[in-house]
C-alpha cells in the first residue's frame, strides 16, 4: 500500500468523483503546476460543492461528464475516462487529455 492511498479518502457523491489527500500537494497538470487537497472530477455545479463541503481553494477540479464509478487503481495510478492522476510521480508519457501528477509530498516534502 503506497503512502497516498494511506492517508487519501475516497468518496462518490451522486455525480462526483472526490479524493481527499489529507494535506494540499503541489501537482504538475495539463495546465501548468496546482496546488490542491481535493481532487474532483464530474460536472459539478457550485451548489453542490458547498454540499460536498469542499473550498473554495485546494480544489483541483476536472468537469468531466464520466460516470464517478468508471474509476480504477493501476498501481499508484487513478484511472478514470480522459483522466490519469500519477500518484507515484511522473509517468513516461502522458496517456490521457487530462492529468496531474504530485511535484511535491504533502506540505511540500520531497
Amino acid at each position: 500500500m503506497s503512502t497516498w492511498t494511506r492517508r487519501a479518502r475516497l468518496f462518490v457523491r451522486r455525480r462526483a468523483f472526490l479524493l481527499d489527500l489529507g494535506e494540499e500537494v503541489l501537482f504538475y497538470t495539463e495546465g501548468g503546476p496546482r496546488r490542491a487537497r481535493y481532487l474532483l472530477v464530474g460536472r459539478v455545479s457550485p451548489p453542490e460543492w458547498l454540499r460536498l463541503g469542499l473550498p473554495r481553494e485546494a480544489v483541483l477540479h476536472y468537469p468531466l461528464e464520466v460516470d464517478p464509478l468508471a474509476f480504477e487503481w493501476e498501481g499508484e495510478t487513478l484511472v478514470l475516462p480522459g483522466l490519469r492522476v500519477y500518484l507515484g510521480g511522473p509517468p513516461e508519457f502522458v496517456e490521457t487529455p487530462y492529468y496531474a501528477w504530485p511535484l511535491t509530498g504533502p506540505r511540500g516534502r520531497e
